[in-house]
């Protein structure tokens, strides 16, 4: 399956607008990385803020860098990790943030202690109000552990919901695969690494021949977002559209009802019908064609799914088609002429 990944707003993170000078990126990353440090934490929320703290990082390194910067402005996080195309159709570059945001702070800040930052007096204000934050942090930790142990009781983790979306397709779809691209909103962290706010997501969904209602495709930590826990996941649940000649059965069988005349039954005319990739088909009957006539043609019904790669598969394995007859006898029949056939059918016994 393919599906677009999330944009990162760098700017967000740090909290700065576009048009933001680098002495703007340097100060807010200052700022931020000594507010979210995992030394200036305790022990429950050291998750949380380490994720902050890498996020700050890597928006830091990405911003910082003027060539990193102007491909984000131009093409956003997408292309800047997956490259971008240069003239002659090749892709050149891709970033991935290594997770160093340590490695980051310490060379900013020229070490590798947030407590031992006392250069200059708005660092050393800023150190001691988070040392205060710091302490009164860890002693309300410490009264509800407290309060917890007297009472014997634990709170666990929270565990976000996933997010369950139904994608509609057409059998043409689900017979011949494509790309589908779907909206759907989720909870998403807000640049203060501290709340949520709603956004709206768009990804491409690949639905592979051979999908049928009973699939379910996930897409791992895609779907709502929280500090200090891990990403729910976005479930697609596939939707089987009715069509108005074939009828799905047995999952990978099809079923077509075909429309003729009685003259057309009794002179056994062959079958021509589109196939839902578009090809003709002309089936031959060897039998006079009653209600209860049914053609098999092998071979002919939906491709069988088993993974993404047997379906790439130009010779992939398919169902059956059944073919069913509706016919339609007149309304009114002359009496001589309905004599005439009489007596050609009773010389037929």
């Amino acid at each position: 399956m393919t599906a677009t990944s999330t944009t990162i707003d760098y700017y967000k993170i740090l909290g700065l607008s576009r048009n933001c000078s680098q002495e703007d990126i340097a100060e807010a990353y200052r700022h931020l990385s000594l507010k979210y440090h995992p030394k200036i934490t305790t022990q429950e929320n050291s998750a949380q803020s380490e994720y902050h703290f890498q996020k700050l990082s890597e928006s830091y390194e990405v911003l910082s860098d003027p060539i990193k910067k102007e491909i984000y402005d131009i093409f956003g996080s997408d292309g800047l990790k997956n490259g971008i195309i240069d003239k002659h159709g090749n892709i050149k570059g891709g970033y991935k943030f290594m997770g160093n945001g340590h490695e980051i702070f310490e060379k900013f800040m020229g070490t590798a202690n947030p407590f031992a930052l006392k250069t200059d007096t708005k660092k050393e204000k800023d150190l001691k109000d988070f040392e205060k934050e710091f302490e009164k942090e860890k002693m309300n930790k410490e009264i509800s552990a407290a309060f917890e142990r007297s009472f014997g009781e634990k709170k666990e983790k929270d565990v976000l919901p996933p997010i369950d979306i139904d994608l509609e397709c057409t059998l043409e779809e689900l017979y011949n695969g494509c790309v589908k691209t779907i909206k759907y909103k989720k909870k998403a962290i807000s640049y203060d690494l501290r709340t949520t706010e709603d956004k709206e997501v768009c990804i491409d969904v690949e639905i592979f021949k051979g999908y049928d209602k009973n699939t379910i495709i996930p897409f791992k930590e895609m779907g709502n977002e929280a500090p200090g826990v891990k990403n729910s996941d976005l479930i697609v649940h596939i939707r089987e559209k009715k069509h108005k000649c074939f009828k799905r059965v047995n999952k990978n069988d099809l079923i077509y009802t075909h429309k003729i005349n009685l003259a057309q039954a009794l002179n056994s005319d062959p079958v021509k019908l589109t196939t839902l990739d578009n090809r003709i088909l002309s089936i031959s009957v060897d039998e006079i064609i009653s209600p209860s006539t049914v053609k098999i043609v092998y071979g002919e019904g939906m491709p069988i799914y088993q993974n993404e790669i047997n379906v790439r598969d130009l010779n992939i394995k398919k169902g059956d088609l059944y073919i069913k007859f509706d016919i339609k006898f007149p309304e009114y029949i002359d009496p001589v002429k309905k004599m005439e056939i009489t007596n050609i059918l009773e010389s037929e016994d």
